[in-house]
């Protein structure tokens, strides 16, 4: 047991350390200078947006990227068959801007999952030499795709990606989905995929991935991974694999994003594509699983059973601590919840319980439903 104490000591302290180092590299991405004022010889940038029914969302989204201050702006919305006033609430404000173009979208081919579909019509419509793909229900400030471009040039990175800020209203949302943020700066290597082109770590992130036409069209684009439930992971990779160079920056003070608005929509919404996120793999959801719970689950449970028997208190109060501060700096810096991050082993717990299901239907009913489509998983 007292090796088992000192491992996980040992690996939270780690993690800890490369927290710091990926917050530090954040904060030097943010102060990258925009360069796209006053410039005639920018290139255009095409804002792509696949919507189905999101009428809630949709007129926010459009007018936050009618009012960005980057020049050279083209911005498609495509219809994916919504049921609801998406497509109408999109041309009335279309009326309004010669920049915005909306469309309806195709009929979806039986080899195709819906939004991949959709973002592959939107990418063979663009002009641009660089593409913005966005969701509906993020809202960005004026210098979101400026800042993006910037610190691409100056990385020389031909993909880069928004870590987003949180709208969060609910428990569950203040609960849950603050765990985004722990999990890309305190599990992932910021620092091999920014500065390495050799990455064995590729990052999309959904709600902003910025690409370069050239690079997207090497890699196959959309039609390469038209299957694919975790389109951003899986495009990044597809980048990767052609040695493109990915930046991840802290996008929160860029862009916000309202994932889902209540528990059963979190439930659902990432029961979807949990498990596909981790490759689809049992022998890595065993490890994420075990790794999980030892390292901050255990701590907890360690910690009042130290309390109850007075004895061998040291190590899970130092690795409650050094998980605790972790919360503490990731809520100042991305603007969450201090106490509902201070609840981080029910989170973990929750979401592994969220990775099961995703499981239960990657494994045994093999296809999900969402937004009034069944998505068959191979």
């Amino acid at each position: 047991m007292e090796f088992l104490q000192v491992l996980i000591t040992f690996l939270l302290v780690l993690l800890f350390m490369n927290m710091l180092l990926n917050l530090r590299m954040l904060d030097d991405q943010e102060t990258v200078e925009n360069k796209t004022e006053n410039k005639t010889d920018l290139p255009l940038i095409s804002v792509l947006l696949p919507v189905r029914n999101e009428e809630k969302n949709i007129h926010n989204c459009i007018l936050s990227l009618l009012e960005q201050n980057y020049p050279y702006l083209e911005i498609i919305i495509l219809d994916d068959d919504s049921t609801d006033n998406t497509f109408q609430i999109a041309k009335q404000l279309a009326q309004k801007s010669k920049k915005l173009k909306v469309v309806k979208g195709k009929d979806l081919p039986k080899d195709w999952n819906g939004k991949n579909w959709a973002c592959h019509q939107l990418s063979q419509l663009a002009r641009g030499e660089w593409f913005l793909f966005t969701d509906a229900d993020t809202v960005h400030k004026e210098s979101s795709i400026s800042k993006a471009f910037s610190v691409a040039q100056k990385n020389d990175s031909v993909f880069l990606t928004f870590l987003p800020g949180l709208t969060m209203k609910t428990w569950s949302e203040k609960l849950l989905l603050p765990i985004m943020h722990f999990a890309f700066t305190v599990l992932i290597p910021f620092n091999l995929i920014n500065y390495s082109g050799h990455s064995r770590v590729p990052v999309g992130i959904g709600p902003f991935m910025f690409i370069k036409k050239k690079s997207f069209l090497t890699c196959g684009g959309y039609k390469a991974i038209k299957n694919e439930i975790v389109d951003d992971m899986a495009l990044a990779k597809a980048v990767h694999k052609n040695n493109g160079k990915i930046t991840v920056i802290n996008g929160s003070p860029f862009m916000n994003v309202r994932f889902y608005t209540k528990l059963q929509e979190i439930w659902k919404g990432f029961s979807k594509n949990s498990y596909p996120a981790i490759s689809s793999s049992p022998h890595f959801l065993i490890f994420v699983i075990i790794f999980c719970y030892f390292l901050f689950v255990y701590p907890y449970i360690s910690l009042w059973g130290a309390f109850e028997s007075n004895e061998g208190l040291t190590h899970p109060l130092l690795q409650v601590c050094i998980i605790s501060f972790m919360k503490i700096f990731l809520a100042l810096k991305f603007e969450t919840s201090l106490f509902y991050g201070l609840l981080h082993p029910f989170s973990v717990i929750l979401w592994l319980l969220i990775l099961l299901n995703s499981f239960r239907l990657s494994v045994f009913k093999k296809k999900f439903e969402w937004k009034e489509r069944l998505y068959p998983i191979e």
